[in-house]
């Protein structure tokens, strides 16, 4: 009688676990509520053919801007997963240099941000080779998924010896933004 008693009692309590786990796990392709999502987007770039190049500005989660770029003798970044870092891996990434520019007014961020849903499932044009040596620009974001305590990559656009973009309409508002951005910080 006291196994079938403490079966009873466990099958409810796994249930219960099973119902709670799957009301809070986002689906497949669901952006989670971005209040509790933890973001990082950047625009950089990358180049290998003249000593390691890699510099660039990025967005913390907290929509701070900074600027950050790695000296020539630098380790170049090289995560466990390049299309899934960690966030320990992301902020090695981001402190060479790592420069407060500004920071981003909360409603101005969040609208960027809610472009990411679209931008997430946005189809990639063809590459094309553009040239040699030139290297990459790069507009990117990274969407923690929680539950593997990793980032997903959204590539929104690359310019350089290959290039090609996110088509949807969502990816190449945020990359153009990205790209402002970018462009403001070196004028400072």
């Amino acid at each position: 009688m006291n196994y079938l008693s403490l079966l009873f009692i466990l099958a409810g309590a796994f249930f219960n676990y099973c119902h709670h786990s799957a009301e809070s796990t986002p689906r497949h392709n669901e952006m989670p509520v971005q209040g509790a999502q933890k973001v990082y987007c950047e625009r950089s770039y990358t180049n290998f053919a003249w000593g390691y190049q890699h510099n660039g500005i990025y967005l913390d989660p907290e929509g701070n801007l900074y600027s950050y770029s790695y000296q020539r003798s630098d380790k170049p970044w090289s995560p466990k997963e390049e299309a899934a870092p960690t966030e320990p891996e992301l902020e090695d990434k981001y402190n060479h240099g790592k420069k407060f520019i500004r920071k981003i007014e909360a409603q101005e961020w969040q609208a960027k941000l809610n472009l990411l849903t679209e931008a997430s499932e946005g189809q990639m044009s063809k590459r094309k080779q553009s040239g040699a040596d030139m290297g990459a620009n790069v507009c990117r974001c990274y969407v923690l998924d929680a539950t593997k305590k990793q980032y997903k990559q959204v590539e929104l656009r690359v310019q350089g010896d290959w290039s090609y973009e996110n088509l949807a309409p969502s990816a190449k508002e945020l990359a153009d933004w990205l790209e402002s951005l970018r462009a403001s910080a070196e004028k400072k």
